[in-house]
């Protein structure tokens, strides 16, 4: 560790170097504190708008989802206990079904199950 500690002080270029005269330093704090000073950019603006847009985008769609879900919570209440609202219609032995895919490019897929089928 002494090794590489040793190593980075001699490989310093500017540990030689003397300070800066007060004058200097005193030009260079003038220089930070004016540009501190100096009106805020628009970009800082132009970010402030954006966050308070996407904010007012979520709480939206938060408050439209919310109400969406308690209109259906009490249309559920229609429903019969003991039965959902997606329930097939039973089946007969030896039915068919079929599973049908399409894609933008043209390309179908149709699945047949039949239940009687025995490899």
């Amino acid at each position: 560790m002494s090794d590489v500690r040793h190593w980075l002080r001699n490989a310093d270029p500017v540990a030689d170097d003397p300070s800066l005269s007060e004058v200097d330093a005193q030009r260079m704090r003038r220089a930070v504190i004016a540009a501190g000073d100096q009106r805020r950019s628009s970009f800082t603006i132009g970010r402030r708008t954006s966050w308070a847009a996407a904010t007012l985008v979520v709480v939206f769609t938060v408050a439209l989802g919310v109400s969406r879900w308690l209109v259906l919570t009490e249309d559920d209440s229609a429903i019969v206990p003991g039965e959902t609202a997606l329930a097939a219609p039973p089946r007969e032995a030896g039915t068919r079904r079929q599973l049908q895919f399409s894609t933008p490019g043209g390309t179908r897929v149709i699945w047949i199950f039949n239940a009687d089928f025995e490899p």
